[in-house]
C-alpha cells in the first residue's frame, strides 16, 4: 500500500481546477489550433428515439473540402444492436467515455450494460466483461472475489484502494458494480500501477523495469510508430499539450500521480511518456481480454478524455486489434469542455451551454489534420486539398434526456 497517494495529483488536480476554472477562461500558451468542424443544431434533432431516458446519435465524419460533419439520430432500439456487435462473429470492445463525477454518464453505463447483456444473450453470445479504468491490475483478484460474490462492495472498495487511487464517488459506480454482480459479467481492471506510472512521471520509460514494460506495451513496434503519424502529432497539440499547459498553470507539476514531490515541474515528455502509458496499457489490457475470448464483447468504462479523437484507448486499440476485432467509440453526455483544448472553455461557460441545451450544438465533432510537409499556420494549410483527414470526436454520442449533473 503507497500512502502517499492520497496527496497525489489526481485528488490536487480534482480539486485545483473545480476552484480555479470556475471564474473565467484560463488561458494556456499562443498556439495553432487545428481546424474544428462544429455541429450543426439543424443536422438532427434526434428527440425521436422511443427511448426517453437518452437521445443518441452517430457522428458521419466529413473529409471532403466542405469539411461538414454531421450527427444522425439513432433510435434506441438501433443503438442497442449496434452496442452488442450481435451482427459480428468477431466481437471486440465497445468504449463508453464518462465523465468520472456524473451520476448520470454511470446510470447509462449500468443500463447499457443490462440492455447488451440480455441482447446478445438473446443472440445466443453473452460473452462479455466491464473494463475498469477505475482499478488498476494489480487488483484483479478483487474484482473477480466481489463478481463471484466472495466479498461485499465495501469489501471491494477497500481492497482496490478506491479512494487513494481515484478517488471519485464510489457510490456513484455502485449501479454498475451491482449490475455486473447480479448479470455475472466479470470486471476487468484496466489501468497502470500507480506504482509504475510513477516511475516513468519521474525518470521516463527508461526508469520501468522491462517486465513492467512489457506487461503493458504488448506491441513494442506498433506502439512506436503510432506516434509518429501526422494525425497523432495533430491530437497531441489539440489534446495533451494543452492538458499539460493547465498542469503548469494550476501549479501541480511537482507531484507525480503516487504524490511524491519533485525539485522542479514535470517536463513535456515525462508528462507524455505517462499519459502515453495509461492509454497504451488500458488498449492492452483490454485487448488481451479480447484475443482470450474470441467473439466476446469487452465494454469498456474510461474517461473520455481517453476515448476522444481516436488518439487515445480507441486508436490504440483499433492497431492492436488489426481488423480482426471491432471497436466502437462512445461519447456520453458530451460538452464543450470535452471537445476543447483544456483551459479554453471556463466551467461556467460549459455549464451555462449545457443548460440552454447548445451543448450539443457547439462541440467540434471532428479535428482536420494536415498532409505531410504541410506546416500548420501556414497559408498552405488552409487550402482544402491539402487536408491529410480528419479525427472524429467519436463513432456516437448520448444525451441523457434530464438535465446534465456537472
Amino acid at each position: 500500500m503507497v500512502e502517499s497517494l492520497s496527496l497525489g495529483r489526481r485528488e490536487v488536480v480534482n480539486k485545483a481546477t473545480a476552484s480555479m476554472m470556475v471564474g473565467g477562461i484560463l488561458s494556456t500558451r499562443p498556439w495553432l489550433l487545428p481546424d474544428r468542424a462544429i455541429a450543426s443544431s439543424d443536422s438532427a434533432d434526434g428527440r425521436n428515439t422511443p427511448n426517453p431516458s437518452c437521445i443518441s446519435y452517430q457522428i458521419i465524419p466529413d473529409g471532403s473540402v466542405k469539411l461538414n460533419p454531421t450527427l444522425k439520430p439513432i433510435a434506441s432500439t438501433d443503438l442497442t444492436r449496434i452496442f452488442s456487435m450481435t451482427n459480428s462473429n468477431s466481437g471486440g470492445a465497445l468504449w463508453l467515455g464518462e465523465h468520472h463525477n456524473s451520476a448520470m454518464d454511470h446510470d447509462l453505463q449500468a443500463n447499457f450494460l443490462r440492455y447488451v447483456h440480455d441482447e446478445r444473450k438473446k443472440a445466443g453470445n453473452s460473452k462479455m466483461a466491464v473494463g475498469l479504468e477505475m482499478v488498476q491490475v494489480q487488483f484483479q483478484p478483487a474484482l473477480d472475489a466481489y463478481v463471484f460474490g466472495k466479498i461485499t462492495s465495501e469489501e471491494m472498495r477497500r481492497q482496490v484502494e478506491w479512494d487513494k487511487r481515484w478517488s471519485w464517488s464510489f457510490e456513484n459506480y455502485l449501479k454498475v458494480f451491482e449490475t455486473c454482480r447480479e448479470l455475472n459479467i466479470p470486471m476487468i481492471a484496466l489501468n497502470v500501477d500507480s506504482e509504475d506510472l510513477g516511475l516513468v512521471e519521474v525518470g521516463g520509460f527508461p526508469a520501468l523495469p522491462r517486465e513492467q514494460i512489457q506487461k503493458y506495451i504488448i506491441d513494442p513496434n506498433g506502439f512506436a510508430e503510432f506516434a509518429k503519424s501526422r494525425y497523432y502529432k495533430t491530437y497531441v497539440d489539440y489534446v495533451i499539450s494543452p492538458s499539460y499547459d493547465l498542469h503548469k498553470k494550476l501549479g501541480i507539476l511537482r507531484t507525480t500521480i503516487t504524490g511524491q514531490q519533485l525539485e522542479e515541474d514535470m517536463p513535456f515528455t515525462r508528462f507524455f511518456s505517462g499519459r502515453i502509458l495509461w492509454d497504451e496499457g488500458m488498449a492492452s489490457n483490454a485487448y488481451k481480454w479480447s484475443k482470450s475470448n474470441p467473439g466476446g464483447l469487452i465494454i469498456g468504462l474510461v474517461g473520455a478524455d481517453h476515448v476522444k479523437f481516436e488518439g487515445g484507448i480507441t486508436g490504440r486499440y483499433k492497431r492492436l486489434a488489426n481488423g480482426n476485432y471491432d471497436s466502437i467509440s462512445v461519447i456520453l453526455n458530451p460538452t464543450l469542455i470535452d471537445t476543447r483544448p483544456s483551459g479554453s472553455v471556463s466551467m461556467a461557460t460549459n455549464s451555462a451551454a449545457s443548460a440552454v441545451g447548445d451543448g450539443a450544438s457547439q462541440i467540434s465533432l471532428q479535428l482536420r489534420y494536415l498532409k505531410e510537409g504541410v506546416n500548420m499556420g501556414s497559408p498552405e494549410s488552409r487550402k482544402p486539398e491539402n487536408t491529410g483527414g480528419v479525427l472524429p470526436l467519436a463513432d456516437y454520442i448520448v444525451l441523457s434526456q434530464s438535465p446534465r449533473e456537472v
